[in-house]
C-alpha cells in the first residue's frame, strides 16, 4: 500500500511539473527606442568621449579661415656722415595675407572634420547600441535556458521519486535509478553554467555602459526593420565627410601654388641735427612659389583620398544590404522554428502524458521518459536559439540606424 501511495504521489508531481510553461525570449522592442535603453546609452563613457570630440571640432571650425595676426616691428640705427652722426628709429605694422582660396579651403576642411566627428559619434552610438543589444539578447537567452533547465530539474526530481518507489517495489532495476541520477547531476551542472552565463552577460553590459554592478539593465531594443532607412548610416556619412575633407585638401594644395603676400605701413624718423626727417611709406611683399612639384603631389594625394572615400561609401551600401538581409532571414527562421516547435511539443506532450500514465502501473520505461523530456527540452531550446539569433541580427541593425540622442544629448555639444 505504501508503495502504491509513493507511485501516486510521484505521478502527481510529474503531472504538475509538466504544466510548467516553457520560457522563450521576450519579443524585441522595436519602433520608438525605449527611454531606458536610450538614457543608459547616452551616458556611456565612450559616447560622452565622442561628444567631447564634436565639441572640439565645432570650436575649431569657428576659428578656421581667420586672417593671420598683424605683425608689429621696430628698429634702431645710427647714421653718420663726415661731419656728424645721428640716430634713426623705425616702426612698421604689417598684415600678412593668405593665398588666394586658402581661407575657403581651411573653412571647408574644418567643416569636414566636424562632419567626421559627428559621423564618429553616430558610429559609436550604433556600435555600442549593437553590442549592448547583442549582450542583452545573450543574457536573455541564458536566462531562458536557465529557467528551462530548472523546469527539467523539477520533472526529473519527480521522476526520481517514481523510480525509487518502483525500485522499492522490485519492479524497476538499478539501471533506471542510476540513469535518472546521472541526468539530474548533468542538469544541475547545466543550471549552474546558465547562471554564470547570465551574470557574465549582464556584467558585460554594465561594463560597456559604465554602470555600477547592481544597476538595473535597460530592456533589449532593436530598430524596426520596416521603417529602417539608410539616411543615417555612420559609415556612409563618414565616407562623405572624408570625401569633403579630401576636396578641401585639394583646394588647399591648389592654393599653395599662389604666392603669399603682405601689406605694411612703415614709419621712419631720422633725428638729424637742426633738421629731423620723418618718412611714412607702404610696404608690399610677395613670396616666390618655386616649389610647384610639392603642390602637385599634394593634389594627387587629395584626389586619391577622394576616390578612396567614394569606394568606402559604396562598400557600406553593400554592407547595409547584407545586414538587412541577414536580419530578415534570421527573423524568418525564428518564426519557422517557433511554429515547428509548437507542433513538436504538442506531439511530445501527448507521448509524455501517455508514458507517465503508464508509469503508475509499471508499464513505462522511465529511461524512455527521460528521452522524451530531452526531446521536449531540445524543441524549446531550438526556439530560444532561433529567437536569440533573430535578436542579435536585429541588434546589428543599430550599426545602420543609430538611436537618436537629440533629446538628451548634453547641451555642451551644441554649437
Amino acid at each position: 500500500m505504501r508503495i502504491i501511495l509513493l507511485l501516486a504521489a510521484s505521478l502527481s508531481a510529474l503531472l504538475v511539473a509538466e504544466e510548467t510553461p516553457a520560457l522563450t525570449l521576450p519579443a524585441a522592442q522595436v519602433g520608438a527606442t525605449q527611454p531606458g535603453f536610450l538614457s543608459r546609452l547616452a551616458h556611456a563613457p565612450i559616447i560622452q568621449a565622442a561628444q567631447e570630440r564634436i565639441l572640439a571640432a565645432r570650436r575649431s571650425a569657428q576659428a578656421a579661415g581667420r586672417l593671420p595676426d598683424p605683425m608689429l616691428g621696430g628698429g634702431y640705427a645710427r647714421r653718420s656722415s663726415t661731419m656728424d652722426r645721428w640716430p634713426m628709429y623705425e616702426a612698421m605694422l604689417e598684415q600678412p595675407l593668405p593665398r588666394w582660396g586658402e581661407r575657403d579651403a581651411m573653412r571647408a576642411k574644418a567643416a569636414a572634420e566636424t562632419a567626421m566627428s559627428e559621423a564618429e559619434l553616430l558610429d559609436m552610438l550604433g556600435e555600442t547600441a549593437a553590442e549592448v543589444a547583442a549582450m542583452l539578447a545573450e543574457a536573455q537567452a541564458a536566462r531562458a535556458k536557465w529557467v528551462l533547465t530548472e523546469a527539467q530539474i523539477v520533472r526529473v526530481n519527480a521522476l526520481q521519486a517514481t523510480v525509487a518507489a518502483r525500485v522499492a517495489a522490485g519492479t524497476s532495476g538499478i539501471a533506471e535509478q542510476l540513469g535518472v541520477k546521472s541526468r539530474l547531476a548533468a542538469l544541475n551542472i547545466e543550471r549552474d553554467t546558465m547562471q554564470r552565463m547570465v551574470s557574465d552577460a549582464e556584467q558585460d553590459v554594465r561594463g560597456r555602459l559604465g554602470l555600477t554592478p547592481t544597476a538595473p539593465l535597460p530592456p533589449f531594443t532593436a530598430p524596426d526593420r520596416a521603417s529602417l532607412t539608410l539616411e543615417r548610416v555612420p559609415g556612409i556619412l563618414a565616407a562623405q565627410a572624408k570625401s569633403a575633407d579630401a576636396d578641401a585638401m585639394f583646394r588647399e594644395a591648389r592654393a599653395s601654388r599662389y604666392p603669399e603676400t603682405s601689406l605694411g605701413l612703415r614709419y621712419e624718423r631720422e633725428i638729424i641735427p637742426e633738421d629731423p626727417m620723418n618718412t611714412v611709406g607702404l610696404t608690399f611683399r610677395v613670396s616666390l612659389p618655386v616649389w610647384q612639384n610639392a603642390s602637385g603631389h599634394l593634389e594627387e594625394s587629395a584626389s586619391a583620398r577622394h576616390r578612396a572615400a567614394q569606394r568606402e561609401a559604396a562598400a557600406w551600401q553593400y554592407r547595409a544590404q547584407s545586414l538587412l538581409g541577414r536580419a530578415e532571414r534570421a527573423a524568418t527562421v525564428a518564426a519557422s522554428a517557433r511554429a515547428a516547435a509548437q507542433g513538436t511539443k504538442a506531439r511530445l506532450d501527448v507521448e509524455y502524458d501517455t508514458m507517465i500514465q503508464a508509469a503508475a502501473s509499471n508499464g513505462s520505461n522511465l529511461i524512455a521518459v527521460l528521452e522524451v523530456l530531452d526531446r521536449v527540452s531540445e524543441a524549446e531550446r531550438l526556439v530560444i536559439e532561433a529567437e536569440t539569433a533573430a535578436h542579435q541580427a536585429g541588434a546589428s541593425l543599430w550599426r545602420l540606424a543609430p538611436p537618436d540622442l537629440s533629446l538628451i544629448i548634453s547641451e555642451r555639444t551644441q554649437p
